[in-house]
């Protein structure tokens, strides 16, 4: 590990790097022992990891604190389209490429927490994410909304598209499954978020029809108790909620939504289920 000088850093001012921060997963519930950082080749050419630091700041005071960097001159060179994971826990974490140093707290929580990945010979400042908030001097546009929640089981911020880098990074980041080491994935409920939740068998119980200006709603089987309608985006914004005495049908407006992907959650007194919808 080689220790930076704070005052040797610069404004991040890069368009399309080559490498960037593609994934993280900063908390997890109870113990933070499953923590990563995911980086991506997103260049057509190979990209040497030995000339690269990756640096962590604290920003909960209101400044930026640095509390880790990380690097190594044995790293490899990264080939175009590859991942490279730094893990805390490589019991814990598929296909991690070096561990962190710590098996537990390897990462921030928030808020206004970023991550950087600096050049070590010039410390030009390649790539940067600043999350729980936006760290002045340590983000690309504005600091992504989308949050880790470890109550909702286990979730991560990623690039979405996998590897697109819009210089933005509330533009650029989404919840989605951690896939360390692999393409990023945003449909929740192929990951930990859905622990608890009904297995789909047979007829789906739970679906959704996505129409112009609208998306319905459709429950099988109504419950016989209370049910709760909660919609939300990709970032894990509401965009909807719905309670009713029971449920057989809802719809919710899309306008200016067109594009977009949303999770719907119906919770009833026996059951939860997560389903994504692409708004048409």
């Amino acid at each position: 590990m080689r220790s930076l000088l704070l005052g040797l850093l610069v404004l991040p001012n890069v368009m399309f790097a080559q490498i960037v921060i593609n994934e993280v997963d900063y908390d997890q519930p109870d113990t933070d022992n499953a923590e990563f950082l995911e980086l991506k080749n997103v260049g057509t050419t190979p990209f040497d990891l030995s000339g690269l630091a990756v640096v962590f700041y604290n920003g909960s005071s209101g400044n930026a604190v640095q509390y880790r960097s990380i690097s190594d001159a044995t790293w490899p060179m990264l080939l175009p389209g590859a991942y490279f994971v730094i893990c805390g826990n490589t019991s814990l974490t598929l296909n991690c490429d070096h561990p962190g140093g710590v098996l537990t707290n390897l990462i921030q929580n928030g808020p206004m927490d970023a991550i950087e990945l600096i050049s070590l010979p010039d410390s030009v400042v390649l790539d940067v994410l600043s999350y729980g908030g936006t760290l002045a001097g340590h983000v690309e546009g504005a600091g992504t909304s989308a949050i880790d929640l470890n109550t909702e089981g286990t979730l991560s911020l990623c690039r979405w598209p996998d590897g697109n880098d819009t210089n933005n990074n509330d533009a650029d980041f989404v919840q989605g499954c951690p896939t360390p080491g692999t393409a990023n994935d945003v449909d929740l409920t192929n990951c930990g978020i859905s622990i608890g939740i009904q297995e789909r068998s047979g007829t789906d119980p739970f679906t959704l029809v996505s129409m112009a200006g609208q998306v319905l709603v459709q429950l099988i089987d109504p419950s016989n108790g209370p049910v709760e309608i909660l919609v939300h985006s990709s970032t894990g914004s509401l965009v909807a909620r719905h309670v009713t005495p029971n449920l057989a049908s809802w719809t919710f407006p899309t306008t200016g939504l067109q594009g977009s992907v949303l999770l719907v959650t119906c919770i009833s007194p026996t059951r939860s289920l997560i389903r994504k919808v692409v708004v048409e």
